[in-house]
């Protein structure tokens, strides 16, 4: 008690910076150090609960992000070998015109094109008539005795 005392009237003398300075070096009291363990343990609890938290957050972001990068390289590879493919009959489409091309008469050149599958090409069938000669057509033909067109 003696050395509390002298203590703290040595404190009071003081001026109030040097006092800041002499007590933010000297032990806290009981009453303060209760108070900050209790603060730590909370502090560590809530840092315990949060850790779990995280991980499953992060695994489970790890995870989709697997995933759309595994979709990812599917769409690519899927991308790769139809262009594959196409460069493929391309290039053997290209090879079969050329034979056709080559041959010495036309009736070969009919043969062989027959014999020889060739990718039939996509026709559009869009209608590139306007009404006026979509109307014009249809007259011609219906007409049987050939009056709308003169044939000479």
């Amino acid at each position: 008690m003696a050395g509390r005392e002298s203590r703290s009237s040595v404190c009071e003398k003081m001026c109030p910076q040097q006092r800041a300075r002499h007590e933010a070096y000297s032990e806290p009291s009981k009453e303060a150090q209760s108070w900050m363990a209790v603060a730590r343990q909370h502090v560590c609890t809530h840092q315990n609960n949060q850790k779990p938290r995280q991980v499953c957050k992060l695994t489970a972001a790890a995870e989709r992000q697997n995933q759309l990068t595994a979709q990812l390289k599917a769409a690519e590879a899927r991308s790769r070998i139809r262009q594959l493919r196409q460069r493929y009959q391309n290039l053997k489409e290209q090879e079969i015109n050329l034979m056709i091309s080559c041959q010495s008469t036309a009736q070969r050149a009919v043969r062989l094109e027959q014999l020889l599958l060739v990718r039939e090409r996509k026709i559009n069938h869009t209608d590139c008539l306007d009404q006026l000669q979509r109307r014009r057509i249809e007259e011609i033909l219906e007409d049987e005795k050939g009056m709308s067109i003169s044939r000479k």
